[in-house]
């Protein structure tokens, strides 16, 4: 029986709080369901809030691009204002001219097509003519400038041994005529001016110079050197004068103008040089003295002894006399010359060039030119005339019959330094290459099924390097044309019921001029389906909730945006085509994903924010080889800004990349100074710099093919590595 009561209580019991419990889950519940309707309103007043914020920077954007092409349009303005004033200059200056002079401009005029009404073709030509003409001129200028050729002036001292060598005596010891000669050699020297040409390793030097010769003549009739002379007196017919010089010397000097003309070389790998040629001269000064030592005594055969000493008969004993200095002719000089030497510019830190060198010249041809008086006796016989042995009218040797056909020889050897000055060069100037015609570009858009042109298509053609951007609709034929500088372009076209056109990529060369056909497809009637799309967690495959932006392939515009259950579901109706996911979730990196919808059912995921994750800028653009971030950027560069001040715990490591184009020095620069320009970027935007790191990673570290331009662009990127997020919840936005 008790236990029977128990039960009954027990069962009431639980009929009481089965109802309770009800209550509090469905409570429970309730109150799950305000909480994530709450979340879910705050995501879209975020959502809300950020694109008013995007609203604006759009609106002042668009502002700001409107009072700069204001500022361009009143440029332009003032510019054409500028050009009629000058025409109207011109017209009155024109007008004030005689008709004859209006005719022959106007006729000039004519016979020169205007630029505007040439053709690509005949634009190429004209400027390819004239290229080709300054091509040539500069050519001759450069070879003319270029030349190794060097002009010189200079002036050279030499000193060495000198001689006079005399040949041709006549000498008849039995007859007791003429007599012999030696010869000996003492210093000489001279001074020159003159020009050198130096081509290439040639040297041409020719000038004038004064050289002087000294030579001593010895003067004999005996076999032991002395000259002798001895004679009877005809009142005293036993007596026997005798004259004995033990040394008489003729000294002779020579002094001659030349003009040398010499050619030689300069060696190439060593400061060595050489030059031989001829010297041609004249004899501008000689003088002859003649010098002794005499002894005189008369033999008589009725005395024992000599008879000396007795000076008022010229009777004496080892007299020394010296003869007054009078002159002998020289004439012409052709010598042959000779010298080798060394350049000391290396070794002396001088502006002119100075050569030391030794040389050595030869009188090839006889330079004596005197011809003996009618009369005139050879020295032993003029030594009868007076009874003063030294009294004989001869002062020179070379002044006596026995001289009558001898020959001079002038001869100098010795060392010379010379010092040469460059004359400047005379350079021609080089012609500057007129200004290349700015290429030409046309676009022809039309109908892809059709193949009809299309007008009105919005056409925009935007330089990659610069970012500067042209917007110009198509004319009824469906063309447009422009001029360009050369470069690369991104060109793209919109039109009303058409899809937009890919954006392609097309090279601007130097005299191109290009028409690109661009067709436009017709957009079909829109057959809706339902997309699906699920959305897990990459690591642990769990639902998770997130937001998902829809737009088309290529395009901004959102489309479709929704908020996905707490299983991570999604769905919304859609037409067939390609799409871009736009993901973003709390604690979650933000990604892009491709969707090419027919009918299908999507899954898709998601990275968890932690430390250790590299997430790669997309559309982050630089100029070519440079560190400059281009203005198309600023999308990327916002939202990397806000990512990083919405989640200040948040802390980055940033890392370039280049391909392997280049240098890897210059690579290593490159991507250093990329991470560097993002990480100023985004202090100028208010991110603390102690958040952030950088460094370059130049070509090492690539993750795809840099053999192909796809893979190469690939590797172009700026990645960055969260580092830490200070153990908090991440509010993603990025």
């Amino acid at each position: 029986m008790k236990r029977i009561l128990y039960i009954l209580l027990l069962a009431m019991g639980m009929a009481t709080v089965a109802p309770m419990a009800s209550v509090v889950d469905n409570r429970i519940a309730a109150v799950y369901a305000v909480d994530a309707k709450a979340k879910a309103k705050a995501a879209r007043e975020k959502e809300k809030a950020k694109a008013a914020k995007d609203r604006e920077k759009a609106k002042a954007k668009a502002a700001k691009d409107r009072e700069k092409k204001k500022k361009e349009q009143a440029k332009a303005a003032a510019q054409k204002q500028k050009a009629r004033e000058k025409a109207k200059a011109q017209q009155a200056k024109a007008k004030a001219k005689p008709a004859s002079s209006r005719q022959t401009a106007k006729s000039s005029k004519s016979a020169v097509p205007a630029k505007n009404t040439l053709t690509a073709a005949e634009e190429k030509a004209q400027y390819m003519a004239q290229v080709a003409a300054i091509d040539k001129a500069n050519a001759k200028a450069e070879a003319y400038n270029t030349r190794d050729i060097t002009h010189r002036l200079g002036f050279w001292g030499q000193v060495g041994y000198s001689n006079l060598f005399t040949s041709r005596i006549a000498f008849d010891e039995n007859a007791g005529t003429g007599f012999r000669n030696s010869d000996k050699g003492f210093v000489g020297g001279g001074l020159g001016l003159g020009y050198q040409l130096r081509y290439k390793q040639m040297l041409m030097t020719v000038g004038a110079e004064f050289n002087f010769y000294n030579s001593v003549m010895g003067i004999s009739n005996q076999p032991n050197g002395h000259l002798t002379r001895s004679f009877r007196i005809a009142q005293y017919p036993t007596m026997i004068y005798s004259y004995d010089f033990a040394r008489m010397d003729d000294k002779l000097i020579g002094g001659f103008v030349q003009v040398p003309v010499l050619f030689g070389m300069e060696l190439k790998n060593l400061p060595l040089f050489w030059q031989a040629g001829l010297k041609v001269g004249m004899g501008v000064m000689s003088q002859s003295t003649i010098s002794g030592n005499v002894t005189t005594d008369i033999t008589d055969e009725e005395l024992i002894n000599n008879l000396s000493q007795m000076y008022k008969h010229s009777l004496v004993e080892n007299h020394d006399f010296t003869r007054p200095a009078s002159s002998f002719k020289m004439g012409l000089n052709l010598a042959a010359s000779a010298e080798i030497g060394v350049n000391l510019d290396q070794w002396i830190n001088a502006s002119p060039r100075i050569r030391a060198s030794v040389f050595a010249d030869y009188g090839f041809l006889n330079s004596l030119s005197y011809a003996p008086a009618p009369g005139a006796q050879d020295i032993p016989s003029q030594m009868m005339v007076s009874q003063n042995p030294i009294d004989f009218p001869t002062n020179s040797a070379l002044a006596t019959t026995s001289a009558a056909g001898a020959v001079v020889n002038p001869f100098l050897v010795g060392a010379k330094i010379a010092v040469w000055f460059d004359l400047p060069r005379h350079e021609k100037p080089m012609q500057e290459y007129p200004k290349a015609p700015t290429p030409r570009m046309g676009v022809y858009m039309y109908d892809e099924a059709s193949a009809s042109a299309l007008g009105g298509v919005a056409v925009e053609i935007a330089n990659t390097e610069t970012g500067k951007s042209m917007h110009k609709n198509t004319n009824r034929q469906g063309l447009l044309q422009g001029r360009f500088a050369p470069g690369e372009y991104r060109i793209s076209a919109s039109k009303n019921g058409y899809y937009p056109s890919d954006t392609i990529l097309h090279t601007v060369e130097v005299f191109d001029f290009d028409t690109l056909r661009l067709p436009l497809k017709r957009i079909p009637a829109p057959i809706v389906y339902t997309l699906c799309m699920n959305i897990y967690d990459i690591e642990t495959r769990e639902p998770i909730e997130a937001t998902a932006r829809l737009t088309a392939l290529n395009d901004s515009v959102v489309l479709y945006a929704a908020q996905s259950s707490d299983d991570g579901f999604i769905e919304t109706p859609l037409t067939a085509g390609d799409y871009i996911a736009h993901l973003s979730a709390q604690g979650y990196m933000s990604q892009d994903d491709t969707i090419r919808f027919v009918r299908d059912t999507a899954d898709l995921y998601m990275q968890h924010i932690k430390e250790g994750i590299k997430v790669k800028i997309e559309n982050l653009f630089f100029a070519t080889n440079k560190t400059v971030i281009l203005p198309t950027s600023e999308q990327a560069m916002s939202d990397l800004a806000s990512f990083l001040l919405e989640n200040p715990s948040v802390t980055i490591h940033i890392t370039g990349h280049t391909d392997a184009v280049g240098s890897d020095e210059a690579n290593q620069i490159l991507s250093e100074g990329r991470a560097n320009a993002v990480r100023n970027d985004l202090i100028t935007r208010g991110v603390a710099p102690e958040r952030m790191t950088a460094e370059g990673k130049g070509e090492r570290e690539h993750v795809a093919d840099n053999d192909t331009e796809e893979g190469r662009q690939l590797n172009r990127r700026v990645e960055f590595t969260i580092t830490s997020t200070g153990d908090e919840d991440i509010e993603q936005v990025f």
